[in-house]
């Protein structure tokens, strides 16, 4: 497991530009062990991840990629790692305010963070050509499971219901409205790079004749495709491995084209990808990179250590960091 914060002013991941690694979390719905959590350890990455985004990165620190099926698979594995943490980082902030632990008022902003950040995922993840994921990134599923599908994660499933349906605690909360519209801009960016790779809306799991599995193993399954593995550590490990991968990501697209080449030619986006909230928020990624690093690090935008900080609970739970992240 690489926890260590990346070195230098250059590439730090996966051993080569647009090389993986992998990730290693606790298993889905377990309570997480006792943590450590020193936000000051995060800070100079953080404020790394925060510069690349407002200055973009330091002349040779890392070539432009000139092999789209290396970038875009990095972008398809890596993406979804960053997904799977912030599941779980909205997983336990949620159960935090159903147990009375987190107040809601206090869990709101942090969740809308987590949202976007997915939501950013998404088109990051389904910003290749459709032949590129037809041709490279599909294959690689379909070669683990003909029914292979994105049902089968196992941090989603805690957080199904808030992303699918925007059942969650603060439903019919007055203060929720930013939280529903990100909700509503992330299950609409959903349905947009869907259509966008798969138009006939014919998915692995709908051409499979294979049907009737043991769901632990389609999990570990789609665990194994995206490089995730399952281990009891700690919220310090967890979180460190996500400032590894959004720095990197922000390194990406710092320098490499967001689109793949000739897309906007080929006109494969649907009409639900080229509303103005959708531009503005793949505009905004590399900010919303930055937000997503402090509030799970606790510290806040830039990477400064936070006030609060030296208050905080140790608990087997992360919710406390959670909320403080907003401090």
């Amino acid at each position: 497991m690489l926890t260590d914060p990346p070195a230098g002013s250059g590439w730090d991941f996966g051993g080569f530009p647009y090389g993986l690694e992998p990730l290693t979390l606790p298993p889905a719905g377990t309570p997480d062990p006792p943590a450590l959590d020193d936000p000051k350890s995060f800070s100079e990455t953080c404020r790394r991840i925060d510069q690349v985004a407002s200055r973009g990165v330091p002349d040779g620190a890392i070539e432009r990629s000139d092999a789209p099926d290396v970038l875009f698979t990095f972008r398809w594995i890596v993406g979804h790692q960053v997904s799977f943490v912030v599941w779980r980082l909205m997983a336990v902030l949620i159960d935090g305010v159903v147990e009375g632990e987190v107040p809601r008022s206090a869990a709101l902003g942090p969740l809308c963070d987590y949202v976007r950040t997915y939501t950013a995922m998404l088109l990051y993840t389904g910003s290749c050509r459709r032949q590129t994921y037809h041709d490279v990134i599909r294959p690689s599923m379909r070669l683990q499971h003909p029914s292979f599908s994105g049902g089968w994660a196992p941090d989603y499933w805690p957080v199904r219901d808030m992303l699918r349906s925007g059942r969650h605690p603060f439903a019919h909360s007055p203060e929720s409205a930013d939280l529903h519209k990100a909700l509503r801009l992330a299950q609409l960016v959903h349905d947009g790079v869907a259509a966008k790779l798969v138009p006939d809306a014919t998915s692995l799991l709908r051409q499979s004749p294979v049907r009737r599995q043991d769901l632990r193993v389609l999990q570990l399954i789609y665990d194994n495709h995206f490089l995730t593995l399952r281990a009891a550590v700690s919220r310090h490990e967890v979180v460190a491995q996500l400032l590894r991968r959004l720095l990197a990501i922000a390194y990406d697209i710092a320098v490499n084209e967001f689109h793949a080449p000739g897309a906007a030619e080929a006109r494969e986006e649907p009409q639900m990808l080229r509303i103005p909230a959708v531009r503005a928020c793949e505009s905004s990624i590399p900010d919303i990179l930055s937000q997503a690093a402090c509030c799970a690090a606790g510290l806040p935008q830039g990477g400064r250590s936070a006030s609060v900080a030296g208050s905080w609970k140790r608990s087997s739970h992360w919710r406390a960091v959670a909320v403080a992240g907003r401090g």
